[in-house]
């Protein structure tokens, strides 16, 4: 009788892990779910920008475009005063040259108008349109203050226009001080410095004004000419001793 020997079945082992694989395990999975989000988060940081960056740079464009167009308003405007002042002064030239013509005009109808010169009594032309200026009536008042002197003095025309005269009347005062020759003109002179006085008038103007001399000057004549605008009128001059 032959015996069989009986193997007993094997029992596969279960290996069961050990805490510290285990532990290791979730370490790593959490450092690459810690990665998946770290590439989701800057994938989408370096996205996002891009559709931001458009209209920062559009609004950069935008205030430098603006800028651009209030400095060629400003240039704009610049260029229009220019040509306002440009036009005004060709309106003063236009208009000296219509009062030129004018008296022109007036010259020739007075010509026509005149009769036959005889031999013995000759006509001057010029004695017939004299528009020149006269300076009369100068003179030179103290006042309570040792230095400040007041001058009056007329300013009238000749002939029989009818046109206003316009213009300005300088002033200025001759002397030494010291033994240097000096000239000090109304603007040095006059309390409120003005350069000139103004000239307006139809038939006569008079003029009173204080002057303010230096202490170390010593006056020695004063000289005032009646400078009117355009040609028709001449213009006039008169110097007179201050003593």
């Amino acid at each position: 009788m032959v015996r069989k020997k009986i193997v007993p079945p094997v029992t596969p082992r279960i290996v069961q892990p050990q805490p510290g694989q285990q532990f290791i395990r979730y370490v790593l999975l959490f450092f690459a779910f810690l990665l998946a989000v770290w590439f989701s988060y800057d994938y989408g940081r370096t996205k996002a920008p891009v559709s931001g960056e458009t209209p920062v740079a559009q609004l950069h464009e935008s205030e430098q475009r603006i800028e651009e167009l209030e400095q060629e308003r400003d240039e704009l405007k610049q260029q229009v005063a220019e040509m306002e002042e440009s036009m005004e002064q060709v309106n003063d030239a236009f208009r000296t040259a219509q009062s030129r013509t004018r008296a022109l005009q007036q010259a020739q109808s007075s010509l026509r108008e005149a009769p036959a010169p005889e031999a013995t009594a000759p006509v001057r032309i010029s004695e017939a349109v004299d528009n020149s200026l006269k300076l009369e009536n100068l003179r030179i008042e103290q006042t309570e203050s040792n230095n400040v002197f007041r001058i009056g003095f007329s300013v009238l025309r000749s002939g029989d226009g009818s046109d206003r005269v316009i213009g300005t009347i300088w002033i200025a005062v001759n002397g030494f001080s010291g033994k240097n020759p000096r000239s000090l003109s109304f603007k040095t002179l006059s309390p409120d410095r003005r350069p000139y006085v103004k000239m307006g008038f139809d038939l006569q103007q008079d003029v009173m004004e204080d002057l303010v001399l230096p202490d170390d000057f010593r006056p020695k004549n004063i000289l005032i000419e009646a400078k009117p605008y355009g040609e028709k009128y001449t213009a006039t001059s008169e110097k007179i001793d201050w003593d």
